[in-house]
């Protein structure tokens, strides 16, 4: 191991500082030839150039979107305009991304050697990693880097899923003509969710029958978009700002509006899906909702507009799938500051100096004071039982690590967060007042005391993407525990109110007809009896039913409890007996809290 850090130290870069006030970046120069390393192994080579951003000297560069994948283990050469060429690690994606693109120059100029040589950001060759300052410095300017680049690479890399990329380059050359013909190049993601629409029609025609082999070649494609580059946090500001977006693989290359036309695609066969045939159709109907998923948080360009949207409101969407991950935690939050638009004044700094948990503190802070009270319900939902990395948040503090559910969505949505009604008022008009700072792990807040819950009942762990049978054992068994808890208080609930916790409790009377939160009705009683009682689960209006009902059902692991004095709640999974119900001041909802050291 120590042999090994002394190898790498000798094959970190020297950087020369960069004039922060004058906004200097570095580029570098890919150059056409491959040059001996000392291992013997011809590798590329690259010049360090420095440049200021927002200048008539700056020069045309591309920026390149890739994974960092494993930790650096192979060899480039990289000289500047001082020193001689020296062997630094880089990580084997960025070493493939590097050959590649000196194979693509190769092949565009036919060897020869006069060729101009094109200009790269690279944030792991341009940014000094090891300096917190720059990295910091460099990071904020993130969007001016990929806003003032000619063009962004996207580099998938040639060590994965070979098979899909075969199938995503045949899935371009198939279909782009149509594309081209319906829509003159330009790609309106509205369009497919239009039955009567042009391109819908055509897109009907592209794999003909189905059959087994569709839906191989279907599966194929969500394979592609199951690349680890769709997941991470930074590309949706990447995309956002980014120019002539190119995405590359080892065998293709296509334009950015692949991706686009790829999620109106799926979002069509989600819906045809539910009337075809086949013994694929589970394992592509499951895979295509992930897919779905995955895609919809970086090609809702309209959502990401740069400087459109709080940070609040960009977290929660680009949580909302639980898709997103990030090496650093704290780039959950970093990747979203510099498009949204109050990334200046939601007194939240870019510092690499601090440990993840303060940045997510810092989070929480800006939850409560846009939210109130009902941050507090989010934050609770967004615990784990233990990290693996051994770093302990506070209860009010959420892990932006895990999936958001959906109640931040129901919170928040696409409107300003404050002028969103709320459907519930426990706390009447009480206002919501709490004392803390990013580096407690303390909240002060004020609350009134209900209950204590003396009795739990079993937590759904249904999967959201599985059919609607397998809700069917959980829901008989909430059936049967909230009759035996009202049977028990036969003052307080009579036989109706009893019939209607059925149905409301597991959503927590709170609905998603697809359009907007609302109280739950006969709608949702309608949807409920679908999910409990289904005649056919593959038939399209079982499913459109049900879905909306699992929509609804925000809190995976959610448990019924029963209070000392006879109320029936649902609660987060880890509710335990003793817990205590309280009213918080300013909050729509009770909450669960528990004692520890004398707090709550």
């Amino acid at each position: 191991m120590a042999e090994l850090n002394k190898e790498l130290e000798g094959r970190l870069l020297t950087y020369r500082p960069l004039d922060q006030a004058r906004r200097e970046i570095r580029l570098v120069e890919l150059r056409l030839e491959l040059q001996a390393a000392s291992n013997g192994k011809l590798v590329p080579l690259l010049r360090m150039h420095q440049a200021f951003l927002g200048t008539e000297d700056l020069p045309i560069y591309t920026a390149l979107s890739y994974t960092w994948g494993t930790a650096p283990n192979s060899i480039v050469l990289v000289e500047d305009e001082k020193k001689p060429a020296r062997e630094v690690l880089v990580s084997a994606n960025l070493a493939d991304a590097l050959y590649h693109f000196v194979g693509l120059l190769h092949a565009k100029c036919g060897g020869l050697k006069r060729f101009f040589n094109p200009m790269y950001w690279i944030d792991q060759l341009c940014i000094n990693q090891n300096d917190n300052d720059e990295k910091s410095h460099q990071v904020k300017m993130m969007m001016d880097i990929f806003g003032q680049a000619k063009a962004t690479d996207v580099w998938l890399g040639s060590r994965e899923a070979p098979l899909s990329h075969e199938v995503m380059k045949k899935f371009t050359q198939k279909v782009f003509h149509i594309m081209d013909a319906v829509t003159n190049g330009d790609m309106i993601v509205s369009d497919i969710r239009s039955d009567d629409s042009i391109l819908s029609q055509r897109i009907d025609r592209i794999l003909g029958e189905w059959s087994d082999d569709n839906y191989k070649e279907l599966f194929a494609l969500t394979t592609f978009c199951r690349h680890p580059w769709f997941g991470r946090a930074w590309v949706v500001q990447e995309i956002a700002t980014g120019s002539n977006i190119q995405i590359h693989w080892e065998s293709g290359s296509s334009a950015w509006s692949a991706i686009q036309l790829l999620f109106c695609m799926f979002t069509w066969f989600q819906i045809r899906l539910q009337e075809a045939k086949g013994s694929y159709l589970l394992i592509v109907q499951s895979r295509l909702g992930q897919a779905i998923s995955m895609l919809s948080v970086i090609v809702a360009q309209d959502l990401y507009q740069p400087r459109t949207k709080s940070l609040i409101e960009l977290i929660a969407w680009m949580l909302g799938s639980g898709q997103m991950k990030a090496t650093k935690p704290e780039d959950l939050v970093y990747s979203m500051m510099g498009i949204s638009s109050d990334g200046d004044t939601c007194g939240i700094e870019i510092d690499y100096g601090k440990h993840f948990t303060e940045v997510f503190g810092e989070v929480a802070l800006l939850l409560l004071k846009t939210l109130g009270a009902r941050a507090l319900a989010w934050s609770g939902q967004r615990r784990r039982k233990s990290d693996p990395s051994g770093c302990r948040l506070s209860s009010w503090v959420p892990d932006l690590r895990l999936p958001a559910g959906t109640l931040i969505h129901r919170d928040i949505g696409s409107a300003n967060p404050l002028l969103v009604p709320k459907l519930f008022s426990a706390a009447g008009s009480c206002r919501f007042e709490f004392t803390a700072d990013s580096k407690s792990e303390i909240l002060y807040i004020r609350t009134s005391y209900v209950d204590t819950v003396v009795e739990l009942g079993k937590p759904n762990n249904t999967n959201f993407y599985l059919l609607p049978h397998t809700l069917v054992a959980w829901s008989e068994d909430f059936e049967s525990f909230v009759n035996a808890a009202a049977e028990r208080h036969p003052t307080r609930y009579d036989y109706t109110t009893r019939q209607e916790m059925h149905w409301r409790m597991p959503i927590a009377d709170c609905y998603d007809d697809g359009t907007v939160w609302k109280r739950a009705g006969l709608e949702a009683r309608a949807s409920y009896m679908a999910t409990l009682h289904p005649d056919d689960p593959l038939s399209a209006a079982v499913i459109s039913k049900t879905s909306m009902y699992r929509n609804s059902m925000y809190l995976l692991g959610q448990v019924a409890f029963v209070t000392e004095t006879g109320y029936i709640g649902l609660g987060h999974p880890e509710t335990a007996v003793g817990d205590e119900v309280h009213l918080v001041q300013g909050s729509d909802t009770p909450f669960v809290l528990r004692k520890t050291d004398g707090s709550l």
